[in-house]
């Protein structure tokens, strides 16, 4: 019976060690993100702070200034709520949801849900802004390709004039 048990325990044990696969979206164009946001901004990234949520989740509340708003008005500071981050002695790590650091020059593409912004479309809906590029944020997620509207273009690394070109020009 114990040999049972031992020789079960080595069969299951790897497989709970092993990593998760890394998410998988499904392509979508800028046009198509800026549709479904209710507010697209451009902005830095002044201050971030995780805490835990009533029912033990850990969130991450992310300020932004912005310098720039390409569709609604959210207003010159916002505050978004992303899920996973960091407290003393415990880390929660959500696969496919966005990351930010202070000082951090983004556009993000936001939902609100009741007082509180969320980024639209997880990883696909943050690009880091360096040198004059912007690049979605995807880490290890994988993207599923499909055909998209005729002049659309699928969201990836691209001149921010670009961005914020098909962000205003999205119908």
């Amino acid at each position: 019976m114990m040999r049972r048990r031992l020789a079960l325990a080595a069969l299951v044990l790897p497989l709970l060690a092993a990593p998760a696969a890394a998410a998988t979206f499904v392509a979508a164009s800028v046009e198509e993100a800026a549709r479904s946001s209710e507010a697209v901004v451009r902005g830095r990234v002044t201050g971030t702070a995780a805490r835990a949520t009533r029912d033990g989740r850990i969130v991450t509340e992310v300020e932004i200034a912005v310098d720039e708003a390409w569709k609604g008005a959210p207003g010159a500071i916002l505050k978004v709520v992303v899920p996973g981050g960091r407290l003393p002695g415990v880390a929660m790590k959500v696969d496919a949801a966005p990351t930010f650091a202070a000082g951090e020059e983004v556009v993000l593409f936001l939902a609100r849900g009741g007082a509180i912004w969320h980024v639209n479309g997880w990883a696909l809906g943050k690009f880091r802004v360096v040198a004059g590029e912007a690049r979605p944020t995807l880490g290890e997620a994988s993207v599923l390709p499909r055909k998209l509207a005729a002049g659309e273009r699928q969201v990836g690394p691209m001149a921010v004039a670009e961005l914020e070109r098909r962000v205003k020009g999205a119908r």
